[in-house]
């Protein structure tokens, strides 16, 4: 594998599972959380300052300007020195060996930094799914998933609008939209690869022609 792969997802798609499986089966490293703690001990940062922000982040209450324009320099300046934390651990990291990020505009600061990657964003249309995610994982009520669900792919639209001004799902900021719904979680992994290893300008090899008798 010659470049990264950044997995952008709808909550509940299941794109941290098939970046983990990604994982198993190419040997390269997984970056999710894990960025939070490398982010941290490089900038300094008390490790619960960051993932206190992240929370917050997932509030929503961050990414409304309105709300921490009127605040010190101090707390306006975290969004930033927290995205300018996470670019360095991940364009470090892609540098090193290519690797699959999930989330954290990892996308924009791989095109930034000029390093080689795919893009893909995973998204269901099997809601009952991610309901399931919502309820089992995060131990929301039943009755409030659904709202749970959209205000967690609300937060991250937001998170991707603040930091590079593009928008979240757009299937024209990808290499690959895929339905995990659909396709599941191991063809999401099949297609990404194969997407991952294809050489750009390079048609597909035509199948030899075969008699009727299945002879070549």
């Amino acid at each position: 594998m010659d470049r990264s792969i950044v997995i952008n997802r709808e909550f509940g798609s299941g794109g941290r599972e098939i970046g983990r499986l990604i994982c198993e089966r190419t040997g390269m490293q997984l970056y999710d959380t894990r960025i939070l703690q490398e982010a941290a001990e490089r900038r300094g940062f008390p490790h619960d300052l960051l993932e206190t922000f992240d929370e917050r982040v997932a509030a929503g209450s961050y990414f409304d300007l309105s709300l921490i324009s009127g605040t010190d320099s101090e707390t306006f300046s975290i969004p930033y020195r927290m995205y300018g934390a996470f670019a360095e651990v991940i364009s470090d990291a892609a540098r090193t060996a290519p690797a699959v990020f999930i989330g954290r505009c990892a996308d924009k600061i791989l095109r930034d930094a000029k390093l080689r990657f795919r893009s893909v964003f995973i998204y269901s249309t099997d809601t009952e799914r991610k309901i399931t995610r919502a309820v089992e994982v995060d131990g929301v009520a039943p009755k409030d998933a659904e709202k749970y669900i959209a205000r967690m792919d609300r937060t991250r639209a937001r998170y991707q609008q603040f930091f590079t001004n593009t928008k979240f799902g757009d299937y024209r900021d990808y290499d690959l939209c895929l339905n995990s719904g659909r396709l599941g979680y191991a063809g999401c992994v099949d297609i990404i690869l194969t997407a991952a290893t294809a050489v750009p300008g390079t048609p597909a090899t035509p199948a030899p022609a075969q008699h009727r008798d299945g002879r070549p």
